[in-house]
């Protein structure tokens, strides 16, 4: 009995212990689950929470059971009606404990109500229409002015209601001072220029449109425009200016930039140097114009059927083209067109900043704040200098071939009326600047003709004889001599147009200066080879009326024929008004 007496009290003993632990263990239950709900039950220091509720759920009521709230990641239930959201300020110091601004990205909603609670417990609110927010940085931003207060803030939470994106207001950045003045900042003003400066080439393309009529610098000017459009939708300077609804500002700021990009391709078809690309690969430029067209189209107007893909396909799609367009380039360069560079290094920093858009969309579902609004301004504005240099650069190669062609033909045209004998003009020459001589002055003409030099040609041979009418023409040259004009009109006869004082003698000293010349420099000749003149002063004419050129040198070469019957070797001179005498009855001059 005393082994079993012993053996029941050990069984009371360990059966008495249990119980105790079992108690203790019990005791311990309540204290750990109240220590894991006791954290949710008030919001953490410097958390960002939020929750969607229906509308009738008033941020009070929301806040009674902050363990519903998340405080991780910004994933909506956008069918809910209302959005709340909780910027904890508990902990701040400093100026960050005071924020008097709220920014955050821009989409559209129907409501938003900015409430503020104090450490004491009480609540100021003010609420917003979507027109009714300030422009931040660009169009992309937008900013609010905080409610005034008196207490120090420990919340300050958004109540957003019927709109797109409510997630931004997590993202949203609370400051004490505003990053751009409330109306117009320095950055609206810097947009104002830069959209100047995308403007001026258009004046120069218009220019070079009516001095070319070719239809790149049209397309450029088209290019120019749109970027203009484009930097001021995206930088807010649109919605300043007119008074266009968000959708429209967003079709705006969307389509700018694909009719943009088309009006590029469109350029460079007919802007690369015929022969430069092949046809087959110059008519991808107008399939890459359409495609980027197409695209912005559907993206902007049929956004439903993309659904959250929307960025995806729009970017993958434009990524595509623009590797397309720039394999064109590449093989305009290989062979040989200079303007190609110009292309690609214009539009390559706006691809860039396209392809940082696609990854973060692909490789990061959007998740890195990507802000292309300045990025973009600059790109844009590098490509319109690097296309306006690149117009520039074709408007002076043409002039330089145009200039060059003009030369040529007026070269050819001197070729053309120049004697290949003599070196002196023509009659084509004489007959077609005639009228502008006698403008210029010159009011005589004499018809000069060398006596007996079929003679020479019969005797010495046609070498000697072209010596002989190259001598004499030299006698004629007027070198320096500004009132002489010189023509050889055809074998040995030669016309002379003079103005000034004494055109009579100074013709004749030019005739016998003939005779000199030829002894001079033809030693073949036995005798003296002389010429016979006939001059006519037409300065007096009766009407003061232009005497046309076959009557003028009708009438001199009626007194070279009575010079001649009159025994050669002399001048015959007259006025054009005075009566025609018979050869016999006209002045003589003897040599």
């Amino acid at each position: 009995m005393g082994r079993v007496s012993n053996l029941v009290s050990r069984f009371a003993i360990w059966r008495a212990a249990t119980l105790i632990v079992l108690c203790a263990m019990l005791s311990l239950v309540p204290n750990r689950v109240q220590a894991q709900v006791q954290p949710n039950a008030s919001f953490a220091p410097g958390s960002v929470c939020h929750i969607s509720v229906t509308s009738s759920v008033s941020y009070k009521d929301a806040a009674q059971d902050p363990s519903k709230w998340t405080c991780e990641g910004a994933e909506f239930d956008w069918d809910a009606e209302r959005h709340i959201i909780r910027h904890d300020l508990t902990g701040a110091t400093g100026t960050a404990a005071d924020p008097r601004f709220a920014n955050f990205d821009r989409y559209e909603f129907k409501r938003l109500v900015v409430l503020l609670e104090g450490v004491d417990g009480s609540t100021i609110s003010r609420e917003f229409a979507f027109d009714e927010l300030k422009l931040g940085a660009s169009s992309l931003k937008a900013m609010v002015e905080l409610p005034d207060l008196a207490a120090q803030t420990k919340a300050v939470v958004f109540i957003h209601e019927g709109g797109w994106f409510p997630e931004s207001f997590v993202a949203a950045k609370l400051s004490h001072k505003a990053k751009v003045p409330p109306v117009a900042g320095y950055l609206h003003i810097f947009a104002a220029i830069l959209c100047g400066l995308l403007l001026a080439p258009v004046i120069f393309d218009l220019v070079y449109y009516k001095a070319l009529r070719e239809p790149f610098p049209l397309f450029h000017a088209l290019f120019c425009l749109m970027a203009v459009v484009q930097t001021a939708a995206v930088s807010g300077l649109l919605p300043m200016l007119l008074p266009v609804s968000y959708m429209t500002e967003l079709n705006i700021t969307y389509l700018s930039l694909d009719v943009m990009i088309a009006a590029t391709f469109l350029f460079a078809y007919h802007f690369i140097e015929d022969g430069r690309l092949p046809r087959r690969y110059r008519r991808w430029l107008l399939v890459l114009s359409a495609a980027t067209l197409a695209n912005g189209l559907v993206t902007t107007f049929k956004m439903e059927w993309f659904d959250l893909w929307i960025d995806h396909y729009y970017f993958g799609v434009l990524v595509c083209i623009f590797a397309a367009y720039f394999f064109l380039l590449h093989t305009a360069r290989r062979q040989g067109s200079r303007v190609a560079p110009y292309l690609f290094y214009g539009i390559a920093p706006l691809f860039l900043i396209v392809l940082a858009q696609t990854i973060n969309v692909y490789l990061f579902e959007s998740l890195l704040a990507f802000d292309e609004t300045w990025p973009q301004n600059f790109a844009l504005l590098f490509e319109v200098v690097a296309t306006a240099l690149a117009v520039a650069d074709r408007f002076m190669m043409i002039r330089r071939e145009r200039d060059r062609a003009v030369s040529a033909a007026r070269d050819l045209e001197m070729l053309s009326e120049l004697d290949e004998l003599t070196g002196l003009r023509n009659r084509r020459a004489l007959e077609a600047h005639y009228p502008e001589l006698v403008r210029q002055g010159f009011h005589a003409m004499a018809v000069v003709d060398l006596d007996h030099f079929k003679s020479i040609n019969d005797i010495y041979g046609h070498p000697v004889g072209d010596r002989v009418i190259r001598s004499a023409a030299w006698a004629l040259s007027p070198g320096d001599d500004a009132d002489l004009a010189a023509f050889r009109i055809g074998g040995e006869e030669f016309i002379l147009l003079l103005r000034g004082d004494d055109v009579a003698g100074h013709a004749d000293v030019r005739r016998k200066a003939m005779t000199a010349r030829i002894m001079a420099e033809v030693d073949e000749l036995q005798r003296p080879v002389t010429a016979s003149m006939g001059f006519v002063d037409f300065s007096e004419t009766e009407d003061g009326q232009l005497i046309d050129f076959p009557t003028l040198y009708a009438r001199a070469d009626h007194l070279l024929y009575a010079a001649k019957c009159a025994g050669r070797n002399q001048a015959h001179f007259g006025k054009f008004d005075d009566p025609i005498k018979p050869a016999s009855s006209i002045q003589r001059v003897a040599a």
